[in-house]
């Protein structure tokens, strides 16, 4: 039987998160509704299939946020309405209601959820688009009534979100949503003549193995296969919806193509004679870790980036600032592929995203009028934690911040 879900989205948390760091995945997120919702669905919510019973969107018709560096022009989120009722979204509008900007999406939400939860209905599983910590409460409500929780955001989260959900669709999650044709795959698969999957021609297939021998040539070190996997999907969309000319997996149709002293983990592929072997990206070991690093890490999902990472991060960060992007607004991909390539450093875009949006809590932008520097970036990082920490009822003694900014490569000044 399939999960009967309530879905509610704060359009403006969202699409905002995702404009800070990556703009074609905001713009697709909002232009193309139809498309991520099915996905959703079909491929990043586990269990049986399900229904979209309700599916409501939360929208500021006056918001907006600056299509241009120079701030002279505005995107404003009404011109997003139409696309959302198409997909069968019912737009509730929530205009602002204080001096601050803030509108009233939040308190829309809980009242929604409260009556869904005694709806007749009874619905299995609430799917909730909002990084907003003050839900923390509304999700003990929803776990108290026994009911799937799935937390849909590209901010990081407050702990009490991890803990409670059943399931979070992240940055990375969201972003391979909307920077793939996943959308698609549930109906063009298997044509409904005869129940074979999607046939795959020749130049096709030839398009294909060009483009992965193009890529693993000109590397200089490890290819991330998730970002080369959604390449490969849009330059050859029945690739992915052959399930990659039958082999099943995007992994194996590369290992078929017998590149020269390639080597395969689970994330990525590299030329054994030419590059060293990714870095790891779990934890730094234990004993490397000052207890309260460790802290940080299990109460913010703090990044488990080793120490001697951080300062070539934060440099690589001002670095994509004082560039012209116009035409690449995806500070995620170029950071960690720059991080990569220049210091042979494995940093997911995740972890690119969860640091972006900490310089922005802590007052200092990569697209403001002036180009931040590294030291700016990572003081206004600093600050954010401080700010999170304090925000969670346990701030960190002059002691413990000493060592964080330590950590971060930061020198206080007394």
């Amino acid at each position: 039987m399939p999960t009967r879900t309530a879905l509610l989205i704060d359009f403006d948390n969202l699409f905002i998160a995702l404009w800070e760091v990556d703009r074609e995945a905001a713009m697709r997120f909002a232009s193309e509704p139809g498309e991520w919702l099915q996905a959703l669905a079909n491929s990043h919510l586990t269990g049986e299939p399900r229904r979209w019973l309700v599916t409501r969107c939360y929208l500021n018709p006056a918001g907006y946020v600056h299509a241009t560096a120079d701030r002279t022009e505005r995107l404003y989120f009404s011109r997003f309405r139409p696309g959302l009722v198409r997909a069968g979204f019912e737009v509730i509008d929530c205009p602002v209601v204080t001096r601050q900007g803030k509108n009233a999406a939040d308190i829309r939400i809980v009242l929604d959820v409260m009556d869904l939860l005694n709806h007749k209905t009874q619905f299995d599983e609430f799917v909730l688009g909002s990084g907003d910590a003050d839900f923390t409460p509304l999700l003990q409500r929803i776990r108290a009534a026994d009911r799937r929780i799935a937390v849909v955001s590209p901010s990081y989260l407050a702990s009490a979100y991890t803990a409670i959900a059943d399931q979070i669709v992240d940055f990375d999650a969201m972003t391979a949503i909307l920077h793939s044709d996943a959308g698609t795959d549930a109906v063009d698969d298997f044509d409904g003549a005869n129940g074979s999957a999607a046939t795959v021609s020749e130049e096709e297939q030839q398009r294909f193995a060009e483009l992965i021998r193009q890529r693993y040539d000109e590397a200089t070190g490890p290819l991330n296969l998730a970002s080369l996997a959604f390449e490969a999907a849009r330059v050859c969309p029945n690739a992915k919806r052959s399930e990659w000319f039958g082999h099943k997996s995007f992994s194996a149709a590369v290992a078929v193509l017998e590149l020269p002293d390639i080597k395969l983990s689970q994330h990525h592929l590299w030329n054994d004679a030419k590059h060293q072997p990714p870095a790891p990206t779990a934890s730094p070991p234990a004993a490397d870790v000052p207890e309260t690093i460790a802290l940080l890490m299990r109460a913010l999902d703090f990044p488990r980036l080793a120490k001697d990472d951080w300062s070539p991060l934060f440099d690589t960060l001002a670095l994509y600032a004082e560039q012209d992007h116009a035409d690449d607004e995806e500070v995620t991909r170029w950071v960690s592929e720059k991080l990569a390539q220049d210091h042979g450093i494995d940093v997911p875009r995740g972890t690119v995203s969860y640091v972006v949006r900490g310089c922005q809590f802590g007052g200092v932008r990569l697209d403001g009028k002036t180009a931040p520097t590294a030291d700016q970036l990572s003081i206004a990082f600093f600050n954010a934690l401080l700010d999170r920490t304090a925000a969670l009822g346990s701030p960190v003694t002059p002691e413990e911040e000493d060592t964080l900014a330590d950590w971060l490569g930061l020198e206080l000044i007394d």
